[in-house]
């Protein structure tokens, strides 16, 4: 980090300090829709922060993009002109890159599993994370990933040549070419117009947010590969956030903490329930073989997971 972007994080951090005793709302931002199950996970937060802090602190939630996409918002964190944000796990390992570990197919088969292996092992993943400029508040869950389509996948050899969208990360990019589909990254926000319009095929995403943006509607076709658990982090600045009184610190920790737990049991509870709705919808569910899926993903762990912190935090995450 260069000594004048180190400067303007510190002056940021100082303007976004409250005055002795002022109560404090800290805005965080996400591109998930309202009343999604990481939206949903905020709100607890801020129940929890609310009560720990005495109605001292709270959050200011701006969802759906409303402050930008996920690279908008990541960076408007990094400048201090945003106190939080919730981001897919897929955009921040591109700037945190041991968090690339949670970007590998078919790593964390349960979403239980792997929220026990995250609060084993968040001191590991803190560190990383201060190392590049954030302090990271909570993971939450964006579920298990599957293919949401125009024409029906049955099997690995129906993606051929599919252009799919994917999340604007590397890994991401290089499985579904693995895969043998036509990897399209792009904004989530152009995604259900993408769809509509036939600029791409389909695309890969988690039930709840198939539900939550209605691409039942323009992708019909719903494969459960389930080829990525996704993790949702939440970070601030780490300036800003040691700049914090040490109890709203505590306070922000512990909720964010307490309300993760909640939020990941959450997504575990709504999944049934959302399949049951996708088939009265009459959205064609079908269930791929998995096993050329998972021989295609890896040379990928070969491939992507180079760095010594990389190497680190996979072997943590993977020690039984």
């Amino acid at each position: 980090m260069s000594n004048r972007l180190f400067s303007a994080l510190l002056a940021s951090a100082a303007l976004l300090t409250p005055a002795m005793g002022e109560a404090q709302s800290l805005r965080v931002a996400h591109t998930n829709a309202a009343n999604e199950v990481q939206d949903m996970g905020l709100q607890k937060m801020n129940e929890i922060l609310a009560e720990k802090s005495g109605g001292a602190v709270s959050l200011e939630d701006f969802p759906g993009g409303q402050l930008g996409d996920e690279q908008q918002i990541v960076e408007s964190v990094m400048l201090g002109s945003l106190d939080m944000a919730m981001v897919s796990n897929a955009m921040l390992s591109n700037y945190v890159s041991e968090y690339k570990v949670f970007d590998m197919p078919f790593l964390f088969p349960t979403i239980e599993g792997l929220g026990e292996k995250i609060d084993a092992n968040f001191e590991l993943m803190q560190a990383d994370a201060n190392a590049a400029g954030f302090q990271l508040i909570a993971v939450y869950s964006s579920g298990i990933r599957n293919l949401m389509t125009s024409e029906p996948v049955n099997s690995i050899e129906d993606l051929q040549g599919m252009k799919i969208r994917t999340m604007q990360n590397p890994v991401h990019v290089e499985a579904f070419r693995e895969y043998g589909a036509n990897p399209t990254p792009m904004s989530y926000s152009e995604l259900y117009g993408a769809l509509q319009s036939g600029v791409v095929d389909g695309a890969e995403g988690a039930s709840t947010g198939y539900d939550g943006m209605k691409f039942y509607e323009v992708a019909p076709n719903y494969a459960l590969v389930g080829w990525l658990n996704m993790a949702a982090p939440i970070v601030m600045q780490k300036a800003a956030f040691d700049a914090l009184p040490g109890d709203v610190q505590a306070d922000l920790m512990e909720a964010g903490h307490e309300s993760a737990v909640w939020q990941r049991q959450y997504v575990i509870d709504q999944e049934a329930p959302l399949l049951e709705k996708f088939e009265e919808l009459d959205v064609n569910i079908t269930r791929p073989d998995l096993a050329p899926f998972k021989a295609a993903s890896q040379p990928l762990y070969e491939s992507e997971l180079t760095t010594d912190g990389q190497k680190a935090l996979y072997s943590a995450m993977t020690a039984e």
